[in-house]
Formats: C-alpha cells, sequence, structure tokens
C-alpha cells in the first residue's frame, strides 16, 4: 500500500489549502457559528467554480471523474477550518447516490446542476436519532394518481435550510422509495434544532405532493443500492474528520508551548502530555485507517470493512481529539470566538451522521464475517 501523494495530489492540497485560508479562516469560522450562518453562499459558489462539486461525478454528467482519494484530499483540507455547510452532502454524497439510483434521465436533470452548483442538497435517510436502518424509516409516502403525498417528517437533516432539494428515503404500502423533494413546495417546514450541534433541523411534510419525475427509485432494493452507493463516500467524509483532528492537534501543540504557568510551559507538565498523546493517537488512526479506506476504493480492492472501520474510528477520533484539546486549552477554548470551538461543535454534529461508530462497527464485523445465507 502505497499512501504518497503524486505531484499533482501534492499540487491539489495546496490550492485547497490555500483556499480554505483565504475563504474560511480560523478568525471568521466561529463568528459564523455563533451567528447560525454556516452556509455561506459565495464560498459554495467558488467551490463549484474550482471543480469540487460533483468531482467525483462522471465526466458524461458534468462532473469531473476525480479519484476518491482526490475528494479526500479536498475535505481532508476543509476539514481543518473546519468549512461548515451543505459541500459534502451536494458534491460528493447526492451525485453518487443519484448515479446509483436514480434513471437516465433523471441523472442528466440534476447532476449537471449540481455540478455547477445550481442544486444544493441534503440528505435525509434513516428517521431514529441513533440507528441507521430501513427499518427505521417512518416518513410516510402515498401514492395519489400520479403523485407521491409525503406526512410526518425527517428529523436531524443536516444543512437543510441551505439546501433547494432533499433526497430522503420514505415508507410506501410497497415499501421503501427514495425522492428527490423539493423543499420550496408548499406544505414543507424547516424547523431548526435547538442546543449545542450545528445547523440541523426537523423538515416536516404536511401532505406534500411530490410529482413522479422526482421519485428516484421505488426498487425493492434500493436501500441496499443507497448503502452501496453511500459506502464509497464514507472515506471522504472521514477525510474531513482527520484532517479536522490534524488541525486540532497543531493549535494545542502550540499552545502548551506558548501557555505559561509557574514560570514554564504548560507542555512541560506530565498531564498535558498525557493528553497530548492521547490526542494524537486518536489522530493518527483516524488518518491512517481513512487513507487505507481510500487506496482500496481507487484500487478496486475489498472495501466494504475498511470503508466502515475508517467511518467508525474518524468520528470517534473528532468526537475525542476535541476532548482533549478542551482539557489543554481550559478556560480559553470554551471562549466562542477561539477556534476550537467550532471543531468541537462539529465533532458532535457529525458524530452519528450516516450512521454512529456503533453502527459502523457492526457493519464493518458484518463484512468481515458474513453470516450464511438464510441465517
Amino acid at each position: 500500500m502505497d499512501l504518497r501523494f503524486s505531484q499533482e495530489q501534492l499540487m491539489l492540497q495546496d490550492v485547497v489549502a490555500r483556499f480554505v485560508q483565504q475563504k474560511a479562516p480560523e478568525t471568521e469560522v466561529p463568528r459564523w457559528f455563533q451567528s447560525g450562518e454556516t452556509f455561506r453562499p459565495e464560498l459554495f459558489r467558488q467551490a463549484a467554480e474550482t471543480g469540487w462539486i460533483g468531482m467525483c461525478a462522471s465526466e458524461s454528467l458534468g462532473g469531473g471523474g476525480s479519484a476518491t482519494m482526490d475528494a479526500g484530499i479536498v475535505f481532508e483540507q476543509l476539514g481543518r477550518s473546519p468549512v461548515p455547510g451543505p459541500l459534502f452532502t451536494t458534491a460528493i454524497l447526492a451525485p453518487r447516490l443519484i448515479e446509483e439510483l436514480a434513471s437516465n434521465e433523471q441523472q442528466e436533470r440534476f447532476i449537471p446542476a449540481t455540478c455547477r452548483g445550481e442544486i444544493v442538497w441534503a440528505v435525509g435517510f434513516s428517521d431514529a436519532p441513533r440507528r441507521f436502518a430501513e427499518s427505521d424509516v417512518s416518513l410516510a409516502a402515498a401514492e395519489v394518481g400520479s403523485k407521491v403525498v409525503l406526512r410526518g417528517k425527517k428529523p436531524f437533516v443536516h444543512d437543510a435550510s441551505s439546501a433547494d432539494r432533499l433526497l430522503c428515503a420514505a415508507k410506501s404500502a410497497q415499501g421503501t422509495i427514495f425522492l428527490a423533494v423539493d423543499l420550496h413546495l408548499p406544505g414543507v417546514r424547516i424547523v431548526p434544532k435547538e442546543g449545542f450541534l450545528s445547523s440541523l433541523y426537523d423538515v416536516e411534510f404536511d401532505n406534500v405532493e411530490v410529482g413522479e419525475d422526482d421519485v428516484i427509485s421505488r426498487s425493492p432494493s434500493c436501500w441496499d443500492d443507497a448503502e452501496t452507493a453511500l459506502e464509497v463516500t464514507l472515506p471522504i467524509l472521514s477525510a474531513y474528520k482527520a484532517g479536522a483532528c490534524q488541525r486540532v492537534f497543531e493549535m494545542t501543540v502550540d499552545y502548551t508551548s506558548e501557555r505559561v504557568v509557574f514560570g514554564q510551559p504548560i507542555g512541560r507538565f506530565q498531564r498535558v502530555q498525557d493528553h497530548v498523546v492521547e490526542l494524537t493517537n486518536h489522530m493518527d488512526a483516524a488518518r491512517w485507517l481513512t487513507y487505507e479506506a481510500l487506496w482500496r476504493v481507487d484500487s478496486n480492492r475489498e472495501y466494504r470493512a475498511a470503508v466502515h472501520e475508517a467511518k467508525a474510528v474518524a468520528s470517534d477520533a473528532y468526537y475525542q481529539v476535541c476532548n482533549y484539546a478542551n482539557m489543554v486549552f481550559a478556560g480559553p477554548g470554551t471562549s466562542l470566538d477561539h477556534p476550537l470551538v467550532p471543531h468541537t461543535v462539529t465533532s458532535r454534529t457529525l458524530y452519528q451522521f450516516l450512521g454512529d461508530p456503533n453502527y459502523h462497527k457492526e457493519k464493518m464485523m458484518d463484512a468481515l464475517f458474513p453470516l450464511p445465507s438464510g441465517s
């Protein structure tokens, strides 16, 4: 396994790093979180112009046809700020799901416009607060003539207020279906979640009529097909978290040299060193498992166990890295203007996005030790 970057990949890494420094500097991002305005339309437009929106989508559909590793490099740098908003759902997840689930006509309708930055996507799968299974889809879909009528809600939808469409699962009399719902339709209500987490919403549907053209899949296997599509995007989301861990590590180590107590830098104290070691272990686990998963996807090796392991470890690592960093920073790290605060909030917000660590550990074990047929 050779994880060294090519010259082109190193150039890509440098371009994204400079983009993040200029467009999402650490001095500004905390203010975005404080105001609740985490979607930055201008930043999103510039990302689309640069070619990062839909970068892994097929070139025939207006995408970049990029390798998964290249997308991982981009999102690792975006995670360092951390750049908020629906970049992952729009740039990576929605195009991949549409290519897997939708008809050719729907792909032509949605994916090129997405790659141009004209459609912003949110995604809603399972409706349980922690679990992530088809049995937890509860949004009701009734077939009425040529339309599907939605009643109920999709909870915990990331960045719903900034999205144009919601790619979601619902339950009809025939089973699970996937739809691309226009969030501007009558009867749609987007309700923000209150609390520590960021940019989470309930999307409520009061007899919302969705046209047949927006029904993405009624296949009996559509949930399994969606999970197949999801798997190749997981290491890209994990790369975002790995980049975030790296930046939290850097700012924490810098602080241990700058902060002086009792006449010496706090980095000399055993307990502070213990926190930094724990932080480093989590960061390294996230990085190496993520890049192994990216490499496996691109090299056409068996990757199912690796992508679920990477997602489980990266989610836990980002959470724990922020914990240990806060132990080092103590009071200053809780100031709303401090760059650690957006990371702490994001690590909690993304912890169970697309499945929490327990779910992905179970999926990893299913891949490593599949049950005999019929069990």
